[in-house]
């Protein structure tokens, strides 16, 4: 949240509940995606693991969250840094798990549950290793079908 300052630049408000926040954005807010169907929403929020409108996974709310991301060689494990929470740029930091995450599957699920499971947030290291292994299957059918295209 940005307050008014005096002169020109905006003061960062870092004090704020992460309970109000979520007061204010559990409703309205740019990332949420509703469905018609029933009483399902759905967040597009980034470090959000499961992608559910709840204050659990929510990644605006919470002071710590955990986000798992393909780069162009390799898993980077992301994670909000408490020093950061003053300064923008410093706010997260990202780990980068291994370079060949084809056939890496238990050295980057080691490298989450360490992280992110050990230390960081536990209730969140479940949900963790359920996205990076979604995003692991989803790696090899995409490989499947490039190998058969060629041939």
């Amino acid at each position: 949240l940005f307050w008014p300052a005096r002169g020109n630049h905006a003061k960062m408000s870092g004090n704020c509940s992460p309970d109000l926040l979520w007061m204010l954005v559990r409703k309205n807010n740019a990332f949420m995606v509703k469905k018609d169907m029933g009483r399902i929403q759905f967040s597009k929020e980034p470090y959000n693991l499961t992608n559910q409108n709840s204050f659990k996974f929510s990644g605006l709310c919470n002071s710590k969250a955990a986000d798992i991301q393909g780069a162009e060689n390799g898993v980077v494990l992301g994670i909000k840094s408490q020093k950061g929470k003053n300064s923008p740029a410093k706010l997260y930091k990202t780990t980068k798990c291994a370079r060949d995450f084809t056939r890496d599957f238990r050295r980057v699920a080691k490298c989450i549950k360490n992280t992110v499971g050990g230390y960081y947030r536990p209730d969140l290291s479940r949900a963790a290793l359920t996205r990076w292994t979604k995003f692991h299957r989803s790696l090899k059918i995409t490989a499947a079908k490039k190998g058969v295209a060629k041939k």
